[in-house]
């Protein structure tokens, strides 16, 4: 089957934000093949930077498909091995049922707020 070079991508976007020591990564729209690496970019960067804490909010995601899911997988490994916390922020079952499925939420930590996340307050 022939893709269409033309075909319109999924709307997406990830804007980084510091709060302190804390750099907050806000992803809205689907993340999925095509867009997943550009959310790894964003959060490529956002290790280098080394913050104490790397928050990934997407409660404005409303698709997290498996691609994206590798892309949390391989930013928590990167950001632990640079010393950097790794928390997300998933609150609507597009994002948070995956994560739960794939037994994510045991690897890295899962706020359904950015204050909780912020605060790393356990059961946020």
């Amino acid at each position: 089957m022939e893709s269409d070079i033309n075909e319109p991508r999924a709307p997406f976007s990830a804007v980084a934000e510091w709060s302190d020591r804390t750099l907050f990564v806000t992803a809205t729209g689907e993340v999925e093949l095509v867009n997943a690496p550009q959310l790894e970019s964003v959060l490529n960067q956002a290790v280098e930077d080394r913050p104490d804490v790397l928050v990934l909010d997407i409660t404005a995601v409303s698709f997290l498909s498996s691609a994206g899911l590798a892309v949390l997988v391989r930013t928590h490994r990167d950001a632990g091995a640079r010393g950097t916390r790794f928390r997300v922020v998933a609150n609507n079952p597009a994002t948070l049922r995956p994560i739960q499925l794939m037994g994510l939420d045991q690897e890295f930590e899962v706020y359904s707020d950015r204050e909780g996340a912020l605060q790393g307050a356990p059961g946020s």
